[in-house]
């Protein structure tokens, strides 16, 4: 682990345009269920009787409303987790100008609770709301704090979240690109990259170093000149401590 660490570190510390990818596997360390993996949050739902895609998608949204605010309200609504030592240590770089910011595919705004101001947000975020009739924007705190599921005018409040049978937005994908292809270092955290758009994103960076931090193998660990095979909280607390 040492070597490992020590050469991230070298990376790191020398890039100038560095950008991290992260998936599910940052915010497992908040303490957040990872949606897809065994014992995760879609075994949860599954083992219920309902489907998970179903429960997030734009279908249950518009057919049952009331069922669909239940369910983002019990499954989505980390209030008591915060951001780990991975979130700080990505918002860190940013402030240190070595970084040209974060791509995520969380929807739980823990980077931004860090501190990290230049997130793309590939699927969202739960930290914003909207109404579906007038378009109203919300804040979570608002939301949470006055118990708001629905808007002045009478229309159900929404997370601003990309539900199934939704597009992603298209100016996030263009910033999420536009930083892969300017960036002299990719870091990838706690995603496999074997569902779009992860993977299809990745292929936009050609800069000098890319580097691999998941526990498990990643169909692009042959490209990356540093894969780290470790549970990422300990891969950064071993940099902070040397």
């Amino acid at each position: 682990m040492e070597q490992e660490t020590g050469r991230f570190s070298d990376i790191i510390r020398n890039s100038q345009r560095s950008v991290f990818f992260t998936g599910a596997g940052v915010s497992v360390e908040s303490g957040i269920p990872d949606f897809r993996s065994m014992g995760g949050l879609f075994d949860e739902i599954s083992q219920g009787g309902h489907s998970p895609e179903y429960l997030l998608s734009r279908s249950h949204l518009e057919d049952a409303p009331e069922s669909f605010i239940r369910f983002y309200r019990k499954r989505l609504m980390y209030l008591d987790k915060l951001p780990n030592i991975a979130h700080d240590f990505i918002a860190n770089e940013e402030q240190k100008g070595r970084s040209l910011g974060v791509i995520t595919q969380n929807i739980d705004g823990l980077h931004a609770g860090a501190g990290s101001r230049n997130v793309d947000e590939l699927h969202g975020t739960i930290n914003r709301f909207y109404c579906v009739n007038c378009n109203v924007k919300y804040n979570k705190n608002t939301v949470v704090e006055q118990d708001l599921t629905v808007c002045g005018c009478g229309g159900i409040l929404r997370p601003d979240i990309v539900l199934y049978e939704e597009m992603l937005d298209e100016s996030v994908i263009q910033s999420a690109i536009d930083k892969l292809v300017q960036a002299d270092t990719l870091v990838v955290m706690g995603t496999s990259l074997v569902v779009n758009p992860a993977a299809f994103l990745i292929n936009y960076f050609n800069g000098t170093h890319f580097v691999i931090i998941n526990k498990d193998s990643t169909p692009f660990d042959r490209a990356a000149d540093l894969v780290i095979n470790r549970n990422m909280t300990e891969v950064i607390e071993h940099i902070y401590n040397s």
